[in-house]
């Protein structure tokens, strides 16, 4: 018999019409107005920003939410909480005077605020983050990178390297821990930038400046050693940067996706989901981001921001005061207590990699026309595994390989 070495891999997901039905849902909200920012600092306590000025509030996991906090005058687009007491908000006041940018504090969970005028001119903060209740940063337009020492008191600029770039705006500022971190941005069919620090922010310097024509929008830091970050623009589509060596080199990909996103979450470290606002889909990976699908939002729900305090809970944010709640899948949420199917779900095929042969497990609640395909990474389909009506149930297929070319499928 004649011997191959031709090894093949599949990455098995579901189609993109199943996502929004088993892995996301609308839940109530207190408000219609836009929402721009979200942060959990644990499983029960979060809060959203939005314009008007509001700020909601869950202590139940987003069970239920509330409005702490409402000022018609502002648009707070973002916040940050040290911890369940001790958190800030940038509130952008763009129709009245003083033109700016306000800080919103509160020391007692949002129950109360303090807003005080940012003393830095008539800017516009996109984004900010405290290493503690006394260092902190705010990064934004036009040419805001600056630090505090004394809770906001005062704030100066940081030192920056003498990049060209260095004017650019930031978008996204984060901490690795209290010596390293990141921040991203750039200008639309211009470059996108990202900096690095690693003295606790007394320094900056520009570590991505001539791979991207397209803005940065967001970071994802997964270890000391390896970072992504996201963004893109209507004319070229999503794109990312990749360092595998705690920022002294990067890898830059245009994921040929349509629509470019501004936030990104991971639920645990392969799986991550990144909302594409107007396009209503996220982008979504289970490959720590070396491959992305599109996914549709649930009700067709422009979804701008996205949070996971933990691999069990995930809420997003968008238009409309929408609000997104995560539901958690996989092989414990498939069996019910008599023993039927409750959700769809696609186990990952075994032997992978294979050759030629490797069996496929899946599962159907219902019954319906069932259609498992395989592509390759042009997105092309090269076989049909099953295209018929079946019965709900669990099902166990075998896919062979023979007359393909060895590589990664879909």
């Amino acid at each position: 018999m004649k011997q191959t070495n031709e090894i093949f891999y599949i990455l098995l997901l579901f189609s993109v019409t199943c996502y929004p039905q088993n892995f996301w849902e609308r839940i109530n909200s207190p408000t219609t107005q836009k929402l721009n920012s979200i942060v959990f600092i644990d499983s029960l306590n979060g809060w959203v920003s939005g314009d008007s000025g509001v700020i909601i509030h869950t202590s139940n996991g987003g069970e239920n939410w509330s409005i702490q906090f409402s000022n018609d005058s502002l648009n707070i687009n973002s916040l940050f909480f040290l911890d369940d007491q001790v958190g800030w908000g940038s509130a952008l006041s763009m129709y009245y005077e003083p033109f700016g940018t306000f800080i919103l504090t509160t020391t007692n969970g949002g129950i109360n605020w303090n807003s005080e005028y940012l003393n830095i001119g008539e800017v516009f903060v996109n984004s900010f983050y405290f290493l503690d209740t006394l260092t902190g940063f705010v990064v934004g337009s036009p040419r805001v990178f600056h630090r505090t020492t004394n809770g906001g008191l005062n704030w100066r600029a940081v030192h920056l390297d003498s990049s060209v770039v260095s004017g650019f705006p930031p978008y996204t500022i984060k901490f690795y821990s209290p010596q390293y971190g990141y921040a991203c941005g750039g200008l639309r069919d211009n470059l996108g930038v990202v900096w690095r620090t690693t003295d606790g922010g007394e320094n900056w310097s520009t570590v991505v400046d001539t791979l991207a024509s397209e803005p940065f929008y967001d970071i994802h830091i997964f270890d000391s050693l390896h970072v992504l970050v996201i963004g893109g623009d209507p004319e070229y589509g999503a794109s990312q940067v990749v360092t595998t060596d705690g920022g002294d080199t990067w890898n830059y990909t245009n994921l040929g996706i349509f629509g470019f996103p501004i936030d990104i979450g991971f639920r645990k470290a392969t799986e991550g989901w990144a909302p594409m606002g107007v396009q209503k889909k996220f982008l979504y990976t289970s490959d720590y981001g070396e491959n992305w699908s599109e996914v549709s939002t649930p009700d067709s729900t422009d979804i701008l921001r996205i949070c996971f305090p933990d691999s069990s809970h995930g809420f997003g944010i968008g238009e409309n005061g929408a609000i997104i709640k995560y539901v958690l899948q996989g092989p414990s949420g498939v069996k019910q207590e008599e023993g039927s199917i409750i959700s769809f779900y696609l186990q990952q095929n075994y032997p992978n990699p294979f050759n030629p042969s490797t069996t496929i497990k899946y599962s159907i609640p219902e019954d319906g026309f069932v259609k498992l395909a395989v592509y390759n990474m042009l997105g092309e389909e090269v076989a049909t595994i099953v295209s018929n009506v079946q019965k709900a149930g669990r099902y166990e297929v075998n896919f062979n390989a023979t007359g393909l070319s060895s590589g990664v499928y879909v």
